[in-house]
């Protein structure tokens, strides 16, 4: 593999072949400096996007730390709703003893009263 095979070719040869390395070298040279030249040319834009992105991931995590602050502040609300219904429960049982005593109590006080006038009436 070390010999060199371009001996071998016609002089003719060679020199194409030459030539034909020269201009490879000298489109690569000119491709490598377009390349570069595009780099510088979006390097700015680059540094933007990377400085966006980051105010894109600042804002995403303040985003899901404000939705988990939310998702708790809710549980609390649910909690809250499930205790102030059992409250509520109570004092609707309690208000439905509370008017039967009332009501026994009117009951009683009519009957008092009907036999206080019946008594005021045979007196007389």
């Amino acid at each position: 593999m070390s010999e060199d095979l371009t001996k071998k070719l016609p002089a003719s040869d060679k020199d194409e072949i030459l030539t034909a390395i020269q201009k490879l070298d000298a489109r690569l040279g000119r491709l490598e400096q377009t390349v570069d030249e595009r780099l510088y040319d979006t390097r700015p834009m680059w540094h933007r996007l990377e400085a966006d992105i980051g105010q894109l991931r600042t804002g995403v995590e303040r985003l899901e730390t404000a939705v988990e602050r939310l998702e708790t502040a809710v549980e609390r609300l649910e909690k809250g709703q499930e205790e102030l219904r059992s409250s509520v429960s109570d004092v609707s049982r309690d208000q439905i003893v509370i008017n039967d005593v009332v009501r026994k109590i009117q009951l009683d006080f009519h009957a008092i009263d009907d036999r206080l006038h019946r008594l005021e009436v045979n007196r007389n």
